[in-house]
């Protein structure tokens, strides 16, 4: 089959910049709805992000499929042309803070009143109640992850990799698809996004229930498997690598290739240090191969630590097309990771300010 299109026909405002709200946009657009980014005079704040001669990489990573228009609201006249926008929409997404929405009529309240017909989608860092503003490194500290994510020696570590952001972008995304895909809607709705809430769920994920139910999360433990071990980071002659060795029927299986003792899941937790060490010390000689090699044999699960660019070659010889798609100009645009019998969604590139998608 080709690649499904349940949204061609609708039409969604993206009033939003950087990743949360255009990754939910971009997403739709990626099912076929009609995307226009409402951009102002000085563009998406991602746009100043570094890139390379095609222009930033993260604009051009998570707008594609859309078209662009500038609308200043600063100016009565171009909030009157973001109103006729919103009546012709089926969908809103949006990432502006709540105070800032509430400025331009287009809070919850407003937006029932204004047009009731819409599907409007609002992220923001701890909801429409709250007037705070939130960037993704603020959601995983205030979350709990990054204490949770911490090093051995308790130093807090946030993940680079905007994980609070794109969370909540694929909620956004897939909650906003569901409410334009439900029979016979006779009105909009309003869709509230929390990234704190999208965090709890995603990034805490067991730690939350544990909370919940009155137990305390165990302190940071690095590169280590908090439920198994030893499952870690090893270092090898040319490299380190994974091994997720913990479980019992992994350790079975590795404890006479490093000679390590026999003991039960919760004493290998406890005294996690001491089977690493006996772990660590049989890959330290090996090269990263050799350990997958052996690994791969036993059938436990294991990969190497790669670098990017190893790593996107490593994946682009996996199947056709991944990562991304290059064009004749030599710019690239990112590839849909996923296959509908074989067969990707087609991406255009992000478009300029104000225009629509680059030459294809």
């Amino acid at each position: 089959m080709a690649a499904p299109r349940p949204l061609a026909g609708k039409r969604v405002i993206e009033l939003a910049q950087f990743i949360a709200g255009p990754t939910a946009a971009q997403l739709l657009a990626d099912f076929g709805a009609e995307v226009v980014k409402v951009e102002a005079p000085t563009g998406d704040g991602s746009r100043a992000l570094p890139g390379t001669a095609f222009g930033s990489v993260y604009t051009r990573s998570f707008n594609t499929s859309k078209a662009s228009i500038v609308i200043d609201t600063r100016q009565d006249a171009d909030r009157a042309k973001l109103a006729e926008l919103l009546a012709s929409a089926d969908a809103l997404v949006c990432n502006l803070a709540p105070g800032a929405l509430r400025r331009l009529e287009l809070d919850g309240p407003s937006i029932r009143r204004r047009f009731p017909r819409l599907v409007a989608t609002l992220v923001s860092g701890y909801g429409q109640q709250d007037d705070r503003t939130c960037m993704d490194t603020i959601a995983q500290c205030e979350s709990g992850f990054a204490w949770l994510n911490a090093a051995e020696d308790g130093s807090p570590r946030i993940s680079t990799s905007w994980p609070a952001d794109f969370f909540s972008g694929l909620y956004a995304a897939f909650s906003t698809a569901m409410a334009l895909a439900e029979p016979d809607r006779r009105e909009g709705c309003i869709i509230d996004i929390s990234m704190m809430e999208i965090a709890a769920a995603m990034l805490l994920g067991p730690a939350a229930l544990l909370v919940s139910e009155g137990g305390s999360p165990a302190p940071g433990t690095g590169n280590r498997d908090r439920a198994s071990a030893p499952s870690g980071v090893y270092p090898c002659r040319d490299g380190h690598v994974y091994i997720y060795g913990g479980l019992d029927p992994y350790w079975a299986k590795l404890r006479p290739i490093v000679g390590g003792r026999d003991a039960p899941l919760a004493e290998r937790i406890a005294c996690a240090a001491e089977f690493d060490a006996q772990v660590g010390a049989w890959t330290a000689s090996r090269s990263c191969a050799e350990v997958l090699s052996a690994m791969n044999q036993v059938a436990i699960p294991a990969g190497a630590v790669r670098d990017p660019v190893s790593a996107v070659a490593m994946i682009r010889g996996l199947r056709e097309g991944a990562v991304s798609r290059r064009l004749e100009t030599g710019e690239h645009v990112p590839s849909f990771p996923a296959l509908f019998d074989g067969e990707r969604i087609v991406r255009s590139p992000a478009p300029s300010l104000g225009g629509r998608h680059q030459a294809d």
